[in-house]
């Protein structure tokens, strides 16, 4: 039973640092998560699979894709320009991947996207 909350508390922990790393657009790495969790990369991998259905590096993707899609409709920033703020290798990279979530280029939503809801959008059984 302690287990499980504890759990749960480190997840939410998790999830919250997150959010608070995505805002200040500063890069987010699993070890450096792993380390301020106390608990090894593995371990927290698993934890956070038990409680939000995917893998951590699935969730951190699709929290980066939905604030890209924020900005490509909110900041006149080149698409370069934003993949690379989030924490993405090259804009081929993040048309590629953009793509496989949204259907569509960054270019193409940029012009008339519009974005998903939230909630079923970061839903771990769309991963």
């Amino acid at each position: 039973m302690w287990e499980v909350f504890i759990a749960e508390n480190v997840v939410n922990d998790i999830l919250k640092w997150l959010e608070t790393q995505l805002q200040r657009n500063e890069g987010i790495k699993i070890d450096t998560i792993a380390n301020k969790s106390g608990y090894s990369k593995w371990h927290l991998q698993r934890i956070f699979k038990d409680f939000k259905g995917c893998t951590l590096g699935e969730y951190v993707r699709k929290r980066r894709l939905l604030e890209a899609a924020k900005s490509l409709q909110e900041k006149d920033m080149s698409i370069l320009d934003i993949a690379l703020m989030y924490g993405f290798s090259s804009q081929a990279t993040f048309t590629r991947i953009f793509k496989k979530h949204f259907n569509t280029t960054p270019a193409k939503f940029r012009e008339h996207g519009e974005l998903p809801d939230t909630r079923r959008f970061m839903s771990c059984e769309n991963s």
